[in-house]
């Protein structure tokens, strides 16, 4: 997934993983268990949310084009690579905690909920079984 760009904080703060969506510019915080109640998975903001404009009568809003929300992405990892202690180090997804890697493959759909990538068909079957299997022992 090339899509996201992930930084470890290492335990620093309860969000201890940081995603940036590359395309989007949405930042997600999420630890060692994003889905256990108070486990943090969250939508932090947007790199660009500042860029957006106001006008009419001020309830409008005109969002930045495809090519400002490229360069407010860019400045945003940039500006956490040169400085470790911000969002901590950049980290592969191979290297991520399961609970992590799922969390982060959610996310991948998120903008089509009927476009599912094979990593989420394969983690929805599997939790919809163990759902199903544990309904069945109850």
């Amino acid at each position: 997934m090339k899509t996201f760009i992930i930084f470890d904080n290492s335990g620093k703060t309860l969000d201890r993983f940081t995603i940036i969506n590359k395309e989007t510019g949405d930042v997600f915080g999420c630890s060692d268990n994003p889905d256990m109640p108070g486990g943090g998975g969250v939508l932090i903001g947007n790199c660009a949310s500042h860029r957006i404009v106001m006008y009419g009568t001020g309830w409008r809003q005109r969002l930045p084009g495809n090519i400002v929300i490229q360069e407010e992405v860019n400045n945003y990892i940039n500006n956490a690579r040169l400085d470790p202690n911000w969002l901590g180090k950049e980290v592969d997804l191979n290297y991520l905690p399961m609970n992590v890697k799922h969390y982060v493959c959610r996310l991948a759909c998120s903008d089509h909920e009927a476009k599912y990538s094979k990593t989420n068909v394969v983690y929805m079957s599997n939790a919809s079984e163990s759902s199903a299997s544990s309904t069945k022992v109850l």
